[in-house]
């Protein structure tokens, strides 16, 4: 990981999605503008009460009443469970919204994200999941009034590369193996409660487990085979807890995506692993990288669960393609140093 990323400039275009808007014709316009967030005055929050941190009361309140003070709109969606939030956001992008916002865990940024994707729209983000990902690697506040007052007035609008299964847009990972196990056997309401610690019991359970599985691996048409405890398809550096990264020239807006291969089976391993991980040390012999710049497909066995940004999205058998600055953030003016 030491080693620089050698950049492809050439856009993936999604199939029956609209054109994405070239580098030159929008995202260098996006880093141009002084302050950005001051020129869009309508926007659309979509609310996930479910999320771990999630306090919407507070949250519609306080938004309100800084939108008023700007002479901004703003609406909000409460997210139910059988919701259409296709339909939701068609609606709301009829009725003029500029800015779709996810107040929610990376879960829920996932799925407003796809609909902004779609529709050309700016994304915005309120973090009140567990782990917030997203909104750590791209130095958005934690704090309601802080994460609000960037949406609607602070945010610089930075482009950031976005991870496509079908239609369905991915910001952070998808991982299948031992780390996607964890997600699925840590309970929402553990989460809700303990925050990370939730995680860290199921990890240390899963340590004395000595699991690992076979891959057939097909990265921009190159074909390979891997022993693997766990793959995890990063965009995001981040794996959640302070300081801990998947690798460190990880970048969500270089046309890259990497593929971490994680060999790690005993408990002596895993251990030797998580201290390299904390050292910040490049290289390890229980772990691989791979660099996708168009597309990709992994499988594995049928039952293994496959997760994306803390969601579960099959088993087995996963493939993505790269969509090169698909999506454009508000985020704090001091994130761009961490793009690049």
């Amino acid at each position: 990981m030491n080693e620089p990323h050698e950049v492809s400039y050439n856009q993936f275009v999604p199939p029956v999605l609209p054109r994405l808007r070239t580098q030159d014709e929008e995202c260098n316009s996006w880093t141009q503008t002084g302050n950005p967030g001051q020129a869009f005055r309508r926007y659309f929050f979509v609310l996930n009460p479910a999320s771990g941190s999630a306090n919407v009361e507070k949250l519609q309140t306080y938004a309100l009443e800084k939108a008023q003070k700007l002479g901004k709109a703003v609406e909000f969606h409460i997210l139910q469970p059988k919701d259409d939030l296709k339909s939701i956001l068609d609606q709301a992008d009829r009725n003029g919204a500029e800015v779709f916002v996810a107040a929610g865990g990376d879960g829920t940024l996932a799925a407003v994200a796809t609909e902004a994707f779609r529709l050309n729209k700016v994304f915005g983000v309120v973090p009140s999941g567990t782990a917030n990902v997203f909104a750590a690697e791209h130095l958005i506040p934690k704090g309601i009034e802080d994460a609000v007052d960037l949406v609607l007035e602070g945010g610089a609008l930075e482009p950031v590369d976005v991870v496509m299964v079908g239609n369905k847009a991915f910001l952070c990972h998808i991982s299948v193996g031992t780390y996607s196990w964890i997600t699925t056997q840590t309970p929402q309401h553990a989460k809700k409660r303990f925050g990370r610690i939730a995680y860290i019991w199921n990890t240390f359970k899963l340590m004395f487990q000595e699991r690992i599985w076979t891959f057939e691996l097909d990265v921009d048409g190159k074909k390979f085979m891997r022993r693997a405890s766990t793959i995890m398809v990063t965009n995001a550096g981040s794996m959640g807890a302070t300081g801990l990264r998947w690798g460190e020239n990880i970048s969500t807006s270089d046309g890259l995506i990497e593929i971490c291969i994680i060999r790690a089976r005993t408990f002596r391993h895993y251990f030797s692993l998580l201290w390299a991980f904390v050292t910040h040390k490049p290289h390890h012999p229980m772990k691989e990288y791979a660099f996708v710049r168009e597309k990709a497909s992994i499988k594995g066995p049928s039952h293994l669960p496959i997760r994306a940004d803390g969601e579960e999205i099959g088993t087995g058998f996963f493939e993505f393609r790269v969509a090169k600055h698909g999506l454009g953030v508000l985020m704090p003016q001091d994130a761009r140093a961490t793009l690049n």
